[in-house]
């Protein structure tokens, strides 16, 4: 189960990490939104990436806040479900759904890492330097330090494909081309607060959708929690 958890982690953070995603602090002045720009990251994805309204959509997510990530993954194994919250304090929440049955349910929380044990309803508590922990990267971290490249060091090309309807929004369409996961890999960012509002992934096996949500986001510290159980290498054979 652990090893499932983990690679079902390490899919999803990749597949948000290519795209991004958050939620926009703006004002209004005037009757326009003043979008609030992470300047050193738009000036990095300009280096990188060197297209205007892309960069600005990086540039607006590097201040995000609080946001809820939900996608749907079909393969021929089924249908998973993930979800992703982030609040404002950092700290992160994962819940993981396979043919509508709860998974797994991860918290980070100020920094320390909680899993649920569904046999008993307590928490697992994994020590800060426990290699075995499951993870839930801080995507905003993740998109910022990346420099816009793959886990490989290739370039990611982002094509604007034009602009659609998304809900009830215009949104700008854009292809990534990730050398290290090729497939149809889309994403959409309104064209009034450049909030990123959807993500698909396609290859020959699978297919996912993913929609971002904004708003508050609360994550509270997991209780009740117990260690977790230490293997004994002498009775694994």
């Amino acid at each position: 189960m652990q090893d499932l958890l983990k690679n079902k982690l390490v899919w999803l953070v990749a597949a948000v990490v290519v795209v991004g995603g958050g939620i926009l602090l703006a004002t209004k002045d005037g009757g326009e939104t003043k979008l609030n720009i992470n300047k050193e990251l738009q000036s990095k994805c300009m280096t990188q990436v060197n297209d205007e309204l892309f960069c600005k959509f990086a540039g607006v997510f590097g201040n995000v806040s609080t946001f809820k990530v939900t996608a749907t993954s079909t393969s021929e194994q089924g249908t998973s479900s993930f979800e992703i919250s982030t609040d404002a304090k950092d700290n992160n929440q994962m819940v993981v759904k396979q043919n509508n049955q709860e998974q797994a349910n991860i918290v980070v929380y100020n920094g320390v890492t909680y899993l649920k044990d569904y046999t008993d309803g307590q928490w697992f508590k994994y020590a800060a330097d426990d290699p075995s922990r499951p993870e839930v990267s801080d995507l905003k971290k993740e998109f910022a330090k990346g420099d816009f490249k793959s886990d490989s060091g290739q370039k990611i090309e982002y094509v604007k494909m034009g602009t659609e309807a998304c809900g009830n929004l215009q949104c700008y369409k854009y292809q990534v081309k990730d050398p290290d996961t090729p497939g149809d890999n889309f994403l959409w960012f309104d064209t009034k607060d450049y909030l990123l509002r959807r993500i698909t992934l396609k290859d020959q096996s699978s297919s996912t959708d993913m929609n971002v949500n904004y708003g508050a986001v609360n994550i509270s510290q997991p209780s009740p929690t117990k260690d977790v159980p230490s293997l004994d290498t002498d009775t694994i054979q």
